[in-house]
């Protein structure tokens, strides 16, 4: 770590052998399958050693590291036959290689120097891997965590030229890999282990995408705008693959339920027309999966299931009077299951005053959703009220709710958020008080 120590690493002639010599001939460890793993922190040790003087014009020592690794990619390039032990082995290395190298890229510049280095002559061994492997977990795994990495814009890394395409070209090729793995995937029959065999992968590609959708370096507008399909095809192939696993084996693998909730946030927070156009036993699914997951004993997923429901409301609340086709569809959701913001505001409620989450995440949506619907909000409130025994205890909770909507201010503005976030928890602790009495 740190640039003074990595220029007295590279003065010593053992470092300079391991940087011209990090393949399977010089270090056989590297060629056990069982130490692929290994093969990633290598990489990235060595990668970070030589990324970490890139700024000083060592860019001919990294394009003379990255050698190895391009002359395994063209040979599987040329290959005919993609479908055997030694091509599937080369696969497999080169994405554990190259994931290394890429989570050593910590700022633009060395980023960037990759990715000219693969784009675009390498991107189609990446979609032919996915056509042909999408049924072995050890290639699909390495392929897909490898994408995962690459699409992943932390520490602002993938910040191209304002004229530069790449931010697009990246996301375009990104699509095809999901595409190609998706779509056969879905088709595809497993029985031995459907977690190593499917969902494992799904929530790779789940992972995929959601970096991708909030990596803020693609204009998403741009493939309308010219027709291109990327953005369609790869919402349309994950979509269809996270709604491909019951709900239940969702909440029974911890990674695949992280995977999912976190993509359907992203999804809800900048793509909702997307989700809106979705047939409405598919999108009351969805609903009911964030209503499940609101409840989750894992403080991160309820509050993430929190955000996905705020920002629907939200979007509700903004485009009530508007006559649009995201806006008719929502109507219509709706329409064929009139409960549902009752039931969002009866769970919200009962886990602010009896849940142990996180209050500030749930208290975000309660806002929205009053102001969404406020019949259904006086109908919570009269419902609650209802189920007190006692008239001093409905007395009370009846004062509650006025203190609660005194002065409320009808819109969204973080400030109102806040004021009504502070005055939700007076609310708790009041009300908490005397119920438990």
């Amino acid at each position: 770590m740190g640039c003074g120590s990595a220029k007295v690493l590279l003065s010593l002639d053992p470092i300079q052998y391991l940087l011209h010599h990090h393949t399977p001939e010089y270090f056989p460890f590297l060629s056990v399958p069982a130490n692929s793993r290994h093969r990633t922190s290598f990489h990235t040790t060595l990668a970070r050693l030589i990324l970490s003087v890139v700024d000083e014009g060592t860019s001919a020592a990294f394009e003379s590291f990255m050698e190895p690794i391009l002359r395994v990619l063209g040979r599987l390039q040329e290959t005919t036959e993609m479908r055997t032990e030694e091509a599937k082995q080369a696969v497999i290395g080169v994405c554990r290689d190259l994931r290394g190298v890429t989570a050593a890229t910590q700022n633009r510049k060395a980023y960037c120097a990759l990715f000219e280095l693969l784009y675009p002559q390498y991107f189609p061994v990446f979609v032919r891997a996915a056509e042909v492997w999408f049924d072995t977990p050890e290639v699909t795994t390495a392929l897909l965590k490898f994408m995962q990495e690459f699409v992943h814009n932390k520490a602002q890394r993938l910040m191209f030229d304002q004229s530069s395409p790449n931010g697009i070209l990246l996301f375009r090729e990104a699509s095809r890999v999901l595409v190609a793995y998706g779509t056969r995937v879905l088709q595809h029959p497993f029985r031995v282990d459907v977690y190593k065999e499917k969902y494992k992968g799904i929530a790779i590609s789940l992972n995929v995408l959601t970096c991708a959708l909030s990596g803020n370096y693609v204009n998403f507008g741009v493939f309308a705008l010219y027709d291109d399909p990327a953005l369609d095809n790869a919402l349309d192939v994950v979509l269809r693959l996270a709604l491909s696993i019951p709900f239940q084996e969702i909440l029974a693998f911890p990674k695949l339920s992280k995977a999912y909730f976190a993509f359907f946030e992203v999804l809800f927070r900048n793509h909702i027309p997307a989700v809106l156009s979705l047939s409405t036993p598919v999108f009351l699914q969805v609903i009911q999966a964030q209503h499940e997951g609101l409840q989750s004993v894992d403080p991160l997923l309820s509050a993430q299931c929190a955000s996905t429901i705020d920002y629907l409301a939200t979007y509700y609340y903004q485009n009530k009077s508007k006559d649009r086709p995201p806006m008719r569809a929502l109507r219509n959701h709706l329409q064929a299951q009139p409960d549902v913001i009752f039931t969002l505001l009866s769970t919200l409620f009962n886990q602010l005053l009896f849940g142990s989450v996180n209050h500030w995440a749930i208290t975000r949506p309660v806002l929205s959703l009053m102001l969404a619907s406020e019949e259904d909000f006086n109908a919570y409130k009269e419902h609650m009220i209802s189920t007190q025994s006692s008239p001093e205890n409905r007395t009370r909770l009846r004062e509650e709710f006025a203190r609660l909507c005194n002065d409320l201010q009808r819109n969204l503005e973080p400030s109102n958020r806040e004021r009504v976030g502070q005055k939700l928890t007076v609310f708790r602790v009041a009300v908490s008080q005397f119920l438990a009495s």
